[in-house]
């Protein structure tokens, strides 16, 4: 038996946690976004955590399996009062996303320390941005 594709991929820098997805219902099984969705959600749930910023970079078009996995983990969030920004999206997710209107701010941004920066000014936190060890 294979082992299961990692469907997200997760860095907590500080109160802001970055989930990106690394491919498209195609790239996974069903169980596996939904499965690994809810481990995010779990970690999201933590009262420290104070907003997510999904970076995109990883792909090109999201589906509907992936999107309504997005939506959940941001709506989530965003039900106890988080933020949800996203960055490094493609033109077909910039147009699929701005229509859909999820949360405070729900905005995009050019890359992933722009979209920490941009939800650590509007809570209120003026640390320095971690950089991501490879």
């Amino acid at each position: 038996m294979s082992e299961r594709a990692k469907v997200f991929e997760l860095e907590r820098v500080g109160e802001v946690v970055v989930v990106a997805p690394m491919g498209d219902e195609a790239s996974f099984r069903y169980f596996d976004i939904h499965n690994q969705a809810n481990q995010v959600m779990r970690t999201l749930d933590d009262g420290s955590v104070r907003a997510v910023v999904v970076d995109l970079s990883h792909v090109s078009l999201l589906g509907w399996v992936m999107t309504s996995a997005i939506v959940r983990l941001v709506r989530n969030l965003d039900y106890r009062g988080g933020l949800a920004v996203y960055c490094a999206a493609s033109a077909a997710n910039l147009n699929q996303l701005s229509t859909m209107k999820l949360g405070r701010p729900w905005s995009h941004h050019a890359t992933r320390n722009d979209g920490i920066e941009a939800v650590r000014q509007l809570l209120g936190d003026s640390g320095a941005i971690a950089e991501k060890e490879s």
